[in-house]
């Protein structure tokens, strides 16, 4: 509308825009609303814009919202906006709206009718063009806001009748009779349309038309409702039989100048179902789809939404279509292919398509063909969206091809529960369940938050048990509400027994699904559902089936119904996960649920694929597991057992199949134990650090206990308690600061490995038992661990435990200030690692090399290495060292006279640390950070760090490390002139270092480390 000459214009109809002088203002959702409700005139009052704006849920102190709306509207606005009125808010007078100007268009033109001026058919025309088919589509949904958009659509179609009776009574007949074509498909049962439609059709000389509108209305009423017509279409009716209306040409009329309303292009087609009043969600497929629309200019765009049923897919669908409804203005198609069993019918949809946009229904071609070449002539150069639904996988490809765009401007969305072969689409958008937070929202809106924040916990199991699946949500939602007194925790109970029918209509459509399948396929999704792994790999269905192809035939056959999902996580390889829904549908239907041989056939293949994958692992310590598991039956060779493995490779293999491991050693515990303790073994350098080790530490724990009650006699039990409690010894002294138990742990597993003949393990336990024994400041019980070692290893050749060995000889020497040998043991550890695959332990010994080197005063070479070990660290992609490698930068700086980096970096030192629960470099950290602190002229911050560091790394039971940051604290003391503390900090530095000597004190309890936020 034309409102160039004032300060403020408001519409709200189309949707809700605001200008200030001109100017375009932003708003928010709930200013939208605000406006909308006011312009619309829904209530003045501020109770009854609370209603508007919250129905019936509104939050705390909702008037005061209201005013802070208004408040920050009349900011935005310089020109006066909305004023207080008694008890509310309106619109001030001077502001412009659509709504105001619909009121007076639809007045002028009600009074030019009764003088019978033709120029009123224009007033009809610009009030109809002002009010959309849909009306209010960016103002939040409430109660208050659905019954004015009912209110509005009820005025839309009275304004439709008053200007076609004005036209006929005029003589203009011709003018509306396209409209009415349109109005009566959009509207089958309005009667007061088909008698208008009747009479214009006799108007303009359509007799036998207008008496063809009169018997298929007829009908269709007396099948569909059981009624007779209205009095009202009888007597339209009647006066064409009688004659009653004369054919009238459109020259016989007066026109006033620009009336020339029959050349008008018909109203745009809305034919979108209405949207989901509890959409939730979505965001990133609704981008998906609203991004394709961006694309239209350059060519036709389609888009493909495909998922399980009742994953919300037309729900999707026809949200966008509303949401695109600005960027097609010439109108949006919508076919429901699945409506009828055999499929849509082509000509028929070409023929519905066609006139709806404003093709007459005489005009329309009898042949398919000669439609579908009108239809692409009319979407020619017009914008157009076409939403075709619930397309079958069985429909052929000309059926639906001819209903798609063919020219640039237009876009279809195309809706199926599997691909179609024959439709090259330009988007594919997999439509799945819903996150946690969308399903709990849409409980909250169809429960209410009350009910859902009160049960919060049951909600969420809720979520669960349905798989976010948005129609089972809503179907138990609708128990709910019918059952109020029921907890929604026991819903979520029967759901989860089976004991309930509201998965009743899913699981027939996934039946339907799931028939579509070769039973080879079937078989292989019972067993991988037996399985109840949280993500598979292809392999993995390969395995159970006995043969590579077999497995990834049905993967291909499970994705194209979409029964299986991708998961993808950054670093590992895509994995597969079965939908929720499918598992439970699959396992309600499996007889033979208590079959584990498809558990023992993936282990037994997991085992071979991750052999070779484990040597070449950068994590290594501990050797791989040995040979000696139980034949397993139908036991398949994988085509990729044989890969050439490199770090990269082993890693994101590990990384992919670690949580595959965990799940099958627990559930073989207890009758196929060898298998399971060999899983835990093979992967257990790549937990070393990683955010799951804690749920390896559980599974240990599980298969552990198992092999302690098998029998005395039981070899193979034997030998897995060995091999587990060197893992837990490693995990204890690496990542829990555990010396004593670690250490003992170690001890007698290398005793035991030795005795059962497996050299490689008993030397990695007494590289163990020589970390922990160091930590805890037993030098003697350290060099002699180190020295069982080398013994285990004689005649063995095995340079990355010779390396380990290296390394603890040259910790040795550092940590009893033997700078030389120290660096001697280093360097040869870095040539025996550094061309085998352990990188970790190659970058020990390259960051302890460095440390021996500044103590050596040799600062240039202990810089060089450091930025070695940093660019391994990026290589690698590996934090968990990074803090001692920042600590040990920080160490160079101080050295160097660098005290504002040593801060910097010995503070980032101790935050890594901290985030990695790595208590011992935390501590540290400290005493670094006081070194840096000290150079800058801090004294006192220095102190009150060593002060912390001291009684952290006592607490953690390493004296040695407790006594150097008392000599630190000593020098501090002795710099500031406090003597007496400082001889006092000395004794206790004499006593840290006597207690290291003797063996060290029982280590108190690990400080606890909170992660920085």
């Amino acid at each position: 509308m034309d409102c160039s000459g004032d300060r403020v214009v408001l519409t709200v109809l189309a949707g809700v825009t605001l200008q200030c002088d001109g100017a375009p203002v932003a708003l928010s959702s709930l200013e939208r609303a605000l406006l909308a409700g006011l312009a619309v005139g829904a209530g003045s009052s501020s109770d009854t814009l609370v209603r508007w704006l919250y129905d019936d849920a509104p939050p705390t102190s909702a008037r005061n919202r209201v005013q802070a709306l208004v408040s920050g509207l009349r900011r935005k606005c310089d020109a006066p906006l909305v004023r207080t009125a008694a008890d509310g808010y309106v619109l001030d007078d001077g502001v412009t709206t659509d709504v105001g100007r619909l009121r007076a268009c639809r007045d002028r033109a009600r009074a030019r009718a009764q003088r019978s001026e033709v120029g009123c058919l224009d007033d009809f025309r610009t009030a109809l063009d002002l009010v959309p088919e849909e009306v209010l589509l960016d103002v939040r949904p409430t109660s208050a806001v659905e019954l004015e958009r009912t209110r509005l659509a009820a005025e839309r179609l009275g304004l439709w009748e008053e200007h076609v009776a004005a036209a006929v009574a005029l003589g203009r007949a011709d003018t509306v009779v396209a409209d009415l074509a349109l109005l009566t498909a959009l509207h089958p049962f309005h009667e007061g349309l088909l008698a208008h439609s009747v009479l214009a059709l006799a108007s303009v000389g359509r007799r036998e038309q207008a008496l063809r509108v009169y018997r298929e209305a007829f009908e269709r009423l007396d099948v569909e409702l059981g009624v007779e017509p209205s009095d009202l279409l009888r007597s339209a009716h009647a006066r064409v039989l009688e004659g009653d209306v004369v054919p009238v040409r459109a020259s016989d009329v007066t026109t006033v100048p620009g009336a020339d309303t029959a050349l008008r292009r018909p109203t745009a087609p809305r034919t979108l179902p209405r949207r989901s009043p509890g959409f939730v969600g979505r965001a990133h497929e609704l981008e998906a789809v609203l991004g394709a629309a961006q694309q239209v200019d350059d060519g036709p765009v389609v888009v493909h939404l495909t998922g399980l049923p009742g994953m919300g897919k037309s729900t999707l669908a026809v949200e966008a279509g509303h949401r695109l409804r600005d960027r097609f203005p010439d109108g949006s198609l919508h076919l429901d292919a699945g409506r009828t069993p055999t499929g849509p019918d082509a000509g028929a949809a070409l023929g519905t398509f066609l006139r709806l946009l404003g093709t007459h229904p005489e005009a329309v071609p009898a042949d398919v063909a000669e439609r579908a070449a009108l239809y692409r002539s009319l979407l020619h150069e017009r914008r157009v969206l076409v939403v075709l639904d619930d397309v079958g996988a069985d429909v052929a490809a000309p059926a639906l091809l001819d209903l798609l765009p063919a020219s640039a401007g237009s876009m279809a969305v195309v809706v199926s529960r599997r691909d179609l072969p024959w439709l090259d689409a330009d988007v594919r958008v997999p439509v799945g369940s819903l996150s946690t937070g969308a399903a709990r929202e849409l409980l909250v809106r169809e429960l209410g938050s009350e009910r859902v924040e009160r049960d919060q916990a049951d909600a969420d199991r809720l979520v669960v048990a349905l798989g976010a699946a948005p129609l089972a949500l809503r179907l138990a939602a609708g128990r709910a509400r019918q059952r109020p007194d029921v907890a929604l925790g026991r819903l979520a109970d029967r759901l989860s027994t089976g004991d309930d029918g509201t998965m009743a209509s899913i699981a027939a459509s996934l039946a339907e699904v799931w028939e579509q399948l070769p039973g080879e396929v079937q078989e292989a999704a019972h067993r991988v559902a037996r399985l109840r792994l949280p993500a598979f790999s292809a392999w993995v269905l390969g395995a159970l089936l006995g043969d590579d192809h077999a497995g990834e035939r049905a993967i291909d056959a499970l994705s194209a119904l979409h029964l299986v999902e991708p998961v993808r996580h950054l670093g590992q390889a895509t994995q597969f996960k079965l939908h929720d829904v499918v598992a439970r549908f699959l396992r309600g239907t499996d007889t033979h649920d208590d079959d584990t041989s498809p558990a023992e056939r993936v282990a037994a293949l997991l085992l071979e694929r991750g052999r070779p994958a484990h040597r070449a692992h950068p994590t290594q310590l501990l050797p791989e597991p040995p040979d000696g598991a139980r034949p397993t039956s139908q036991a398949t060779t994988s085509q990729d057992a044989a890969q050439r493995w490199d770090r990269t490779s082993a890693v994101r293999f590990f990384a992919t199949e670690n949580a595959t491991a965990r799940v099958l050693a627990s559930s073989l515990a207890s009758h196929r134990p060898d298998l399971a303790w060999r899983l835990l073994v093979l992967v257990a350098p790549a937990h070393h650090g990683a955010p799951a080790e804690e749920d390896w530490v559980a599974c240990l724990d599980l298969v552990g206990g198992v092999l302690g009650r098998a029998a005395p006699d039981d070899v193979d039990a034997a030998t897995g308690r060995a091999f587990l409690d060197l893992c837990r010894a490693w995990h204890l002294q690496a990542r829990a600061s555990s010396s004593e138990q670690a250490g003992r742990l170690a001890e007698s597993a290398a005793a035991r490995l030795v005795d059962a003949g497996h050299p490689r393990a008993a030397a990695a336990a007494q590289v163990v038992t020589a970390s922990a024994a160091l930590a805890l400041g037993r030098r003697d019980a350290a060099v002699a661990a180190l020295d069982a070692a080398t013994a285990a290893l004689d005649g063995v050749h095995d340079p990355v435990l010779a390396g380990w060995v290296a390394n603890g000889r040259g910790t040795v020497h550092n940590d009893y200030d033997e700078n030389e040998a120290a660096a001697v043991a280093f360097a040869q550890a870095r040539a025996l690692l550094e061309p085998t695959a352990a990188r970790a332990g190659y970058r020990q010994a390259t960051l302890e090399l460095s440390r021996s080197y500044r103590r050596l005063g040799v600062l240039g070479e202990a810089q060089k290495l450091i930025l070695e070990v940093v660019g391994l660290l990026e290589d690698d992609g590996d934090d968990y060292d990074r803090g001692y490698v920042l600590d040990a930068q920080a160490e160079v700086a101080v050295a160097l006279g660098r005290g504002a980096d040593g801060v910097e970096l010995a503070r980032s030192a101790r935050a890594w640390a901290v985030r990695s629960r790595d208590a011992f470099v935390a501590a540290r950290a400290r005493r670094t950070l006081a070194g840096a602190l000290r150079l800058e002229g801090r004294p006192a911050e220095a102190e009150a760090e060593l002060r912390l560091a001291v009684t952290e790394l006592t607490a953690l039971g390493r004296q040695l490390s407790a006594a150097a940051a008392w000599r630190a604290l000593a020098a501090l003391l002795d710099d500031a002139g406090r003597t007496e503390e400082a001889a006092e900090a000395l004794r206790l530095e004499r006593e840290a270092s006597a207690a290291a000597q003797a063996g060290g004190a029982p280590p108190g309890a690990s400080p606890v480390l909170t992660p920085p936020t």
